[in-house]
């Protein structure tokens, strides 16, 4: 060994050492760690989130049938009929002019569809003790900080601002004196995530191919009638043909009359597309996207596609999603207000009993049943 390599070994020897294991680490998958912390294969980056929500959001705004899917769904879970009962202060809360809780449920519940999460800021005044409720669209919480043990057990989150460092806003299991916590839900969580997922995110894809093919078709159907005239002029030489083309700059107008001697034949030409039909197309893309939303064709203005019985039949399947939303809805509204009035130290009672969702078969029921408890019994006469 040279005096180099001694001197080597015995000053840095333990640094080469520590070195070499990190470069065969980088080459051993088993070392390999998402920058985030989470598990690549159960965790979607949030850069990737973030993109498709941006796309939802972006769908949502421009998109009849996507905002549509949106509206039904609200329009079913929660309904006209809306009822709260519970606790002195919970109904305070509920009818705060600053809450306004009858009209910002309906925002709640297309916030919760649009984007598969809420978020909703309670706030304390600390004069009156009353709180108030605000939530942030999902698009602006790019991190959910975690219980290392426990994933469903959230401690703060991470919301984008103007300043770089953002904002980070405490859980509810904050102490009662914070001023101000943030409450998280979400729905189509799947096993092992911490976010929720949009009822649109496996059907915006075919709401743009769709919004793209009925851009195509009205322009299509806009220049298939589009035509010129094609003049043909026999044994012209080259300066009659030039005068003959500045005789014709301006095309003749629809309706008038031509009049030309046997050397010149007109003829209108047109251009050959071939627009046929595409009904069984367009039907396809609808059809694709109203099965992802879990609602049939006629939900969507489509009553040609289905008979009474036949959608009786096919919105069954449709009424029993939109009652467990309904029940999911109900759960989250309550936990809000039973969680805002545990904060203020009051008693935490909160029901909300929303227009019930029921099938054709049982309305029809319900209502035979009601017809029958109302129809008078007849008199019992003594012998």
């Amino acid at each position: 060994m040279s005096i180099r390599s001694w001197l080597t070994d015995r000053l840095f020897g333990d640094l080469i050492a520590e070195r070499v294991q990190n470069a065969v680490k980088v080459l051993d998958d088993e070392y390999w760690q998402n920058i985030s912390g989470d598990d690549p294969h159960v965790r979607k980056p949030w850069f990737q989130r973030r993109e498709q929500l941006e796309q939802i959001y972006t769908t949502a705004r421009t998109n009849p049938l996507a905002q549509r899917i949106i509206s039904l769904t609200t329009d079913f879970v929660v309904g006209d009929t809306i009822e709260f009962t519970g606790s002195p202060y919970a109904i305070a809360l509920w009818n705060d002019p600053q809450n306004r809780m009858q009209q910002r449920i309906y925002r709640w519940c297309d916030e919760l569809t649009r984007s598969g999460e809420l978020f909703v800021v309670l706030s304390r005044n600390p004069a009156g003790g009353m709180h108030y409720l605000r939530e942030l669209p999902a698009l602006m919480i790019d991190k959910i900080e975690v219980d290392q043990n426990d994933a469903e057990t959230e401690h703060r989150f991470h919301q984008l601002t103007n300043d770089a460092d953002g904002r980070w806003w405490p859980s509810r299991l904050a102490p009662v004196g914070a001023p101000q916590v943030m409450l998280h839900y979400a729905i189509n969580k799947p096993v092992g995530e911490t976010r929720g997922t949009s009822d649109l995110a496996q059907v915006v894809n075919w709401l743009d191919r769709y919004d793209f093919w009925l851009e195509d078709r009205v322009r299509i159907n806009r220049y298939k009638g589009a035509y010129l005239w094609h003049v043909t002029i026999e044994n012209a030489l080259p300066a009659t043909i030039k005068a003959k083309r500045q005789q014709y700059s301006r095309p003749p107008t629809s309706g008038s009359i031509i009049v030309s001697d046997a050397s010149e034949k007109w003829e209108a030409v047109g251009p050959k597309i071939d627009a046929a039909a595409v009904e069984a197309d367009g039907k396809a893309l609808r059809l694709m996207i109203a099965s992802g939303a879990g609602i049939p064709l006629h939900f969507l203005g489509e009553g040609e596609s289905a008979t009474r019985s036949t959608a009786r039949e096919m919105g069954t399947a449709t009424f029993r999603h939109f009652a467990h939303r309904q029940a999911v809805f109900a759960w989250i509204v309550e936990d809000i207000i039973r969680t805002a009035c545990q904060r203020a130290g009051q008693p935490d009672t909160a029901e909300l009993t929303l227009e019930p969702i029921m099938t054709e078969d049982e309305r029809l029921a319900q209502e035979a049943t009601s017809a029958t408890r109302k129809q008078p019994q007849p008199e019992v006469q003594n012998a």
